[in-house]
């Protein structure tokens, strides 16, 4: 209870001195996770919510217009949702808007969400916020309310409670293909069909994204220098076709496609991509290691770019295919 007010204090605190400063800011400051730090927070503006997270989902298109944002350490990808279609069972669920949006939704990874309300940027007015945390207390998703007055934010209300999480610590494994299984390697990798495929070739080969891409180096990837990857994210705005933006991570995966109209570089080597109900945002500083990488797929051979931090983790996907 003492960490957690103390967590409470540095919050109030940061908030008092620096109001723009992000929670992930701060919680690397403090060395803890956000999910520690919002769940301190809990009965002061912060609230769990009692409900699975099957039926959660099944609730969004009650929220009215929202604005659904998944994260990654280094890379944030903002979608805004006036209406959507959701198929969910107890593990998975899927969010479609128009074919321009696919998200695919793992949930046995959604250990906390939380009803607070926060600000969807810097200088504008707090809404309703869910916000949802894995084990580890790492931000998967956030859901910003862009109509309060919808019914199904009073809605949840009614489901508010004070259960507290208790979060762990994560320990990273990294693994490598050793070249007595590179050809079964090679071959599973021949024998993709499709997003679900590859998700269990990684796990039956025990493997992470971006060591599956050094496995295969020759014949389905290719190494790239990072600034290539932030010129390809330039070029988006260029490009008369929509472009498909991927942010995955172990919770699931969001993807987009859209015309990019914007791209702007701030401070901290922030770099942001725009188009009309999508906002990227990445941490150029963290861009360690970028691949081309080719998989079958339903429709043919799909080409993406993929960048990764210093650690292995994935922070984005572009995939540049031509499409009407």
């Amino acid at each position: 209870m003492r960490q957690t007010n103390v967590l409470f204090e540095a919050f109030e605190e940061a908030r008092l001195r620096a109001p723009h400063m992000e929670c992930r800011t701060l919680a690397a400051l403090l060395d803890c996770s956000e999910g520690e730090i919002q769940a301190s927070r809990l009965g002061r503006g912060v609230h769990s919510l009692a409900l699975t997270p099957c039926d959660l989902v099944m609730m969004l298109p009650q929220l009215g217009q929202v604005q659904m944002v998944t994260r990654t350490s280094h890379a944030a990808l903002s979608s805004r949702l006036e209406g959507c279609r959701i198929d969910a069972d107890p593990r998975h669920a899927s969010i479609c808007d128009q074919k321009a949006l696919a998200m695919q939704l793992l949930l046995p990874c959604w250990y906390w969400v939380c009803l607070s309300r926060e600000a969807p940027a810097p200088g504008a007015e707090p809404v309703p916020c869910l916000q949802v945390f894995d084990r580890f207390g790492h931000v998967l998703h956030q859901l910003y309310g862009l109509t309060p007055e919808a019914a199904g934010w009073r809605l949840l209300e009614c489901f508010a409670a004070l259960k507290r999480p208790g979060f762990t610590r994560c320990i990273d494994i990294a693994n490598v293909c050793t070249e007595g299984h590179r050809p079964a390697m090679l071959k599973a990798w021949r024998d993709l069909r499709g997003p679900g495929d590859f998700s269990r070739l990684l796990s039956r080969h025990r493997l992470r994204r971006v060591e599956a891409n050094r496995a295969v180096t020759g014949h389905f990837s290719t190494p790239m220098a990072p600034q290539r990857f932030i010129m390809a994210l330039a070029g988006a705005c260029r490009r008369t076709q929509p472009t498909r933006a991927s942010l995955i991570h172990g919770g699931g995966a969001h993807h987009h496609r859209a015309r990019f109209r914007h791209f702007h570089q701030g401070r901290h080597d922030r770099l942001r991509l725009e188009s009309d109900q999508l906002t990227l945002s990445l941490d150029s500083s963290a861009l360690h290691e970028a691949w081309q990488v080719t998989r079958p797929g339903p429709e043919g051979l799909m080409t993406s770019l993929e960048a990764f931090d210093a650690e292995g983790e994935m922070m984005l996907a572009l995939d540049l295919a031509e499409t009407g």
